[in-house]
């Protein structure tokens, strides 16, 4: 390994009237009140030192308030001039002086300075970020003005050897001002580093930092003429970057909880927002910085065989995600910025956030370790570029290597097949107000965390593309949103819209600027309460129904044709309904103008008839008014023959809707009654479907109840009883249920399953000869069908090779004998 020093922050000299370091101010200081705004230049005695050190130009220099020295704090743009900064607005270093900034976990509301337009500082307490005691670079810092490296020397009292107990010695060498190499050979080697000298006043607090680098260079580059350790240098270049932010360190995103519920040859796994939404990082602005997620799967409690990815020398460095989700934001592939030893780091593939994963990968009865991390997209025009960050992996064990404590982003888990007699919760729907041509199925996925016998509701929201002028039912629409409420906690619990959705589940159409739920392939959204909605909406649109149309009651001849276009903005369901009565409609529209045929075709004023009378009107089943009853459609006839008087064997009739001005609103549909006979036209009572497929309707809405059920089949039992296994069988030495130790002096814990046992249950282990070995007593949760034996006699010894019977009990008196073989 290669270990380096960088002495990065000296104390200041404020009060010498001179350039200490070379940046074009003179006695800038860290404790010094903002007390008014200053011009541009003032403050700034040589302005090519300034912009040289700060890196500058002359255009970026603004008013500023006269303890910002070098300009770098950020005001905030209250847009509403409330006085309080919203999430959603440019808060800058603004934030008061706790240094927390809205958005963040720990944000309880403003606090003192926050949001007055102007830095703050106050002794003893804090400073706002880019100000006085937060902002390295205002203080007029002396610099490393000696250095010097040597072998130990004798610890002997003297005035000339260089020990720290040497007081004069010391301080003659300190003050030097000699900064000189080291080129003898490398032994045990001492580092001196001083500043000065400067007055240090009483109570006044001046700062000094280093930090301590250490990485792996190859050798040859150590070894050479000219030392090269490039490995060691980027460390510095990031040591640089963050010192001159502040000490701010690029944060990795929110850590996220993740959650594994096993099941029968699978896992589980979701996990919060937190991360995605709850990110921010001071040393970017404060924005969210979050691009993806990355999981992890392991067998061991060390992640080792998950760390399989090497760095640019060879060594197993990185884990190998099973899964990897990122923002869809135009940033993916592997980066060319802040190589991690020549590694680049894979920002994703733009597949889009969700927040469950299904691991079918796994074998039941052996233990997994998963972990879950969050990372952002790194500062690629920050310094030498500052690779992505990520969360940490930590599993703490004692020192017998079992699991003492894990991290919120870590569970540890081992599926199972379901117990015998255990009756699975389902779940009751009513879709009775899904008018939309699609379908939403809602399936539990994490039975560990429903609510049993809550209820829940998922309605939608529309994109309006199109619309109808003055007519509130004539629209062309998109669904855009799902939301699921708890209606026993009167809470949404999960939400989905353009501004936050999983994966592609939602579709922007850019040419037309709407959004749309994906209607290219049934998609799934992410798990809430142990639940996931699938949903099937195959229609972006409205379109007419020809399969679903027709008489739901009676019979007759009529022919209904929809309007190529227009009827995409009447999409519903309507009902023709027949009467004795021949004017049980009159026609409402006043206006021959604009009316169109079913090809689109505008018909001509002469062969409108207006105010005609029929035996027939005609309702939207879909939607229903305030007052409860139903939108009812008007009606004029296309004189086709321009007799002047509707005949029923030759005319058509135009239905549609009329605006708020009493002129047409837009064609729906042509019906006609040509081919039909007075024996065959339809008679009273007699109703016709005319049915629209269509998305999902803001009206539009499924409730569910999920229920889940106490006791067990006592049928399902004494059949699953049957199928008990001890797995494995025969027992060979070890098998992969026992995880590894890695310290040489502990023992391998032996494992042996026992599979499809009930949850409840007693099972006796016995030698041949019919010698009690072992009692098991089974208290699982109902729906966990397995349990592992030590393979320990009651008094905590190792058992012998040989064959070996179990006899199992279940609660209800259902027992089952078998036998396996322990071959060591």
């Amino acid at each position: 390994g290669t270990m380096g020093f960088a002495y990065l922050e000296s104390p200041g000299m404020a009060y010498d009237d001179k350039d200490n370091d070379n940046d074009g101010i003179i006695n800038e200081k860290r404790d010094n009140v903002a007390t008014t705004k200053v011009g541009p230049t003032d403050g700034i005695y040589d302005i090519n030192k300034f912009l040289s050190f700060y890196k500058l130009e002359e255009s970026d220099l603004v008013e500023h308030w006269d303890a910002d020295e070098d300009q770098d704090w950020q005001d905030g743009e209250d847009l509403n001039n409330d006085g309080v900064y919203q999430i959603t607005e440019f808060f800058g270093d603004d934030i008061g002086l706790d240094g927390v900034a809205p958005g963040e976990l720990n944000y309880s509301g403003p606090d003192e300075g926050e949001g007055n337009h102007k830095p703050d500082f106050v002794e003893g307490i804090g400073s706002e970020p880019n100000f006085a005691l937060t902002d390295v670079s205002e203080s007029d810092m002396v610099g490393l003005t000696s250095f010097r490296l040597f072998p130990v020397p004798s610890h002997s009292q003297s005035n000339s050897t260089w020990w720290f107990r040497n007081d004069k010695a010391m301080w003659d060498l300190i003050g030097e001002n000699i900064l000189e190499e080291y080129i003898a050979d490398i032994s045990n080697l001492i580092e001196v580093f001083a500043s000065g000298p400067f007055p240090l006043f009483k109570g006044r607090t001046e700062r000094i930092s280093m930090s301590e680098l250490h990485s792996f260079d190859a050798l040859e580059g150590l070894n050479s003429s000219s030392h090269t350790a490039p490995a060691l240098y980027e460390l510095k270049k990031i040591v640089q970057v963050i010192y001159e932010k502040d000490y701010r360190f690029a944060q990795p995103p929110k850590m996220p909880t993740l959650t594994a519920t096993p099941a029968d040859g699978k896992v589980i796994l979701t996990w919060d927002n937190i991360s995605d939404t709850r990110t921010r990082d001071p040393f970017l602005g404060n924005i969210n910085d979050f691009e993806g997620y990355k999981l992890f799967r392991a067998t061991d409690k060390y992640f080792a065989d998950a760390e399989v990815i090497t760095d640019g020398y060879g060594t197993p460095m990185f884990m190998k995600p099973i899964f990897q989700c990122d923002l869809k934001n135009g940033k993916f592939g592997f980066t060319d910025f802040g190589l991690v030893n020549g590694a680049a780091y894979n920002l994703g593939s733009e597949t889009g956030i969700t927040h469950v994963f299904i691991d079918n990968n796994v074998m039941n009865g052996r233990t997994y370790y998963y972990g879950l991390v969050a990372y952002d997209y790194g500062a690629p025009n920050i310094g030498p570029g500052i690779s992505p960050s990520e969360n940490n992996i930590v599993v703490e064990l004692n020192e017998a290597e079992e699991v003492r404590s894990i991290g919120k982003n870590i569970a540890i888990v081992t599926p199972y097949k379901p117990a015998a007699g255990y009756i699975s919760p389902d779940i009751t729907i009513d879709d009775s107000k899904l008018t939309g041509g699609g379908k939403v199925e809602p399936s539990i996925l994490a039975q560990s965390s429903i609510n049993n016998n809550h209820q829940y509701q998922v309605s939608f929201n529309i994109d309006t593309v199109a619309l109808l002028p003055k007519y509130e039912y004539g629209l062309m629409y998109t669904t855009n949103s799902i939301k699921g409420t708890d209606l026993n906690e009167g809470l949404v619990i999960y939400e989905e819209s353009p501004e936050k959705f999983v994966g592609s589940n939602l579709i922007k159409v850019d040419s037309l600027g709407y959004w749309t739920l994906n209607t290219k392939a049934p998609f799934s959204t992410d798990v809430f309460d142990g639940i996931q909605l699938n949903i099937d909406l195959p229609y972006e649109v409205g379109s007419y129904d020809y399969a679903n149309s027709g008489w739901v009651q009676g019979n007759g001849i009529m022919r209904v044709v929809p309007s190529s276009r227009e009827s995409k903005y009447l999409a519903w369901d309507y009902h023709i309904v027949f009467s004795n009565n021949q004017n049980i409609y009159s026609s409402t529209t006043t206006s021959k103008s604009n009316i169109r045929d079913a090809l689109d075709d505008k018909i001509s004023t002469n062969q409108i008839l207006l105010a005609q009378t029929f035996d027939f009107y005609i309702k939207n089943e879909t939607l229903i008014k305030e007052d409860g009853s139903h939108v009812i459609m008007d009606m004029v006839v296309h004189d086709v023959n321009q007799n002047g008087v509707y005949d029923r064997e030759g005319d058509k009739i135009i239905v549609g809707g009329m605006r708020s001005d009493g002129k047409w609103a837009g064609t729906a549909f042509v019906l006609d009654f040509n081919l039909a006979s007075s024996l065959t036209y339809p008679q009273a009572d007699d109703i016709f479907q005319v049915k629209f497929t269509r998305p999902f309707w803001k009206d539009d809405h499924i409730k569910f109840t999920v229920n889940s059920y106490d006791g067990i089949n006592t049928d399902s039992l004494s059949k699953t009883m049957d199928d008990i296994k001890v797995v494995p069988n025969p027992y060979v030495a070890t098998n992969v249920m026992e995880t590894a130790v890695s310290n040489q002096f502990l023992n391998q814990r032996r494992s042996l399953m026992f599979t499809n046992v009930p949850a409840q249950a007693l099972i006796k282990i016995f030698t041949v000869s019919g010698v009690l070995v072992d009692e098991i007593i089974i208290n699982n949760s109902p729906e966990k069908g397995i349990v592992h034996w030590d393979m320990l006699t009651r008094e905590g010894l190792e058992i012998s090779a040989g064959m070996y019977l179990y006899h199992i009990k279940a609660e209800t008196g259902n027992e089952k004998i078998g036998k396996f073989a322990v071959i060591k």
